[in-house]
């Protein structure tokens, strides 16, 4: 109902917040506390420690002193500052800014005149892994964010633009494998049925088969192995309504 509070405004955003927060759910810890530190208003020192680990022991620097490793260790972190600047619409670090960082938090200085030589290989390691992860930690919310945004278009969605014959295909070939038991089933079921509780039936088929139809259209028949099971019900209709000749003259 439209409201001056705009209660449906915030309703909207309360579905979609619970849906970004349960696909953030389902990562792994790492990379929750990854994402949280690029992205989160309110992102904890917990948060940067975690992103700042997960970095450091997913990149390969390949063969590295070890003098090299320690700083290479604190240009993981400043990887971490220069991505989010990046996302939040700044721009992203350049050496004088890296060698600056690193000198403020380990007190090592860098030569900036020698970079491309000693750590522009370095640091594309480290930024390149970074790229990764945060790829790896929106994947879920990106699928959220991609679901949502079909469904502002009324009859558009996934199943319409992506999934709807693959889907349909491995549900055909799922119930071909149970086809004789159900239509058995099925049967057997409609034969124990009163009179009235096959009218009511009849009426659902009948929505369910004009349903169908309007979804599939000339697919059913040029694709008949794609729809068993609407074919399935259809014929055990017509069977049930030729059995009781009673009904048939009462049902449209």
């Amino acid at each position: 109902m439209p409201s001056m509070r705009d209660s449906n405004g915030r309703c909207a955003h309360m579905l979609a917040a619970g849906l970004v927060q349960s696909a953030i759910g389902t990562l792994p810890k790492p990379l929750q506390h990854f994402g949280h530190a690029l992205y989160s208003p309110v992102a904890n020192g917990q948060d940067i420690n975690v992103a700042h680990a997960l970095v450091w022991l997913t990149v390969d620097l390949g063969e590295c002193t070890a003098k090299r490793k320690e700083v290479a260790y604190w240009m993981a972190l400043a990887a971490i500052k220069s991505h989010q600047a990046a996302v939040n619409g700044r721009e992203a670090w350049g050496p004088g800014r890296v060698v600056e960082f690193v000198h403020d938090w380990y007190g090592t200085k860098v030569s900036v005149s020698h970079w491309a030589r000693d750590w522009a290989a370095i640091w594309a390691a480290i930024a390149s892994t970074v790229d990764t992860l945060d790829a790896k930690a929106l994947k879920p919310v990106a699928a959220v964010i991609v679901k949502m945004a079909e469904r502002r278009v009324f009859g558009t969605s996934r199943w319409d633009l992506y999934d709807r014959e693959h889907v349909a295909d491995l549900r055909a070939e799922a119930y071909a494998a149970r086809r004789d038991a159900s239509r058995s089933a099925l049967h057997a079921r409609l034969n124990a049925m009163g009179t009235e509780q096959l009218r009511r039936w009849f009426r659902r088929m009948n929505a369910y088969g004009a349903a169908y139809r309007r979804e599939w259209g000339s697919d059913t028949q040029e694709n008949p192995g794609r729809h068993l099971v609407y074919s399935d019900r259809i014929s055990e209709y017509w069977s049930q309504r030729q059995r009781v000749g009673d009904v048939t003259k009462r049902v449209a």
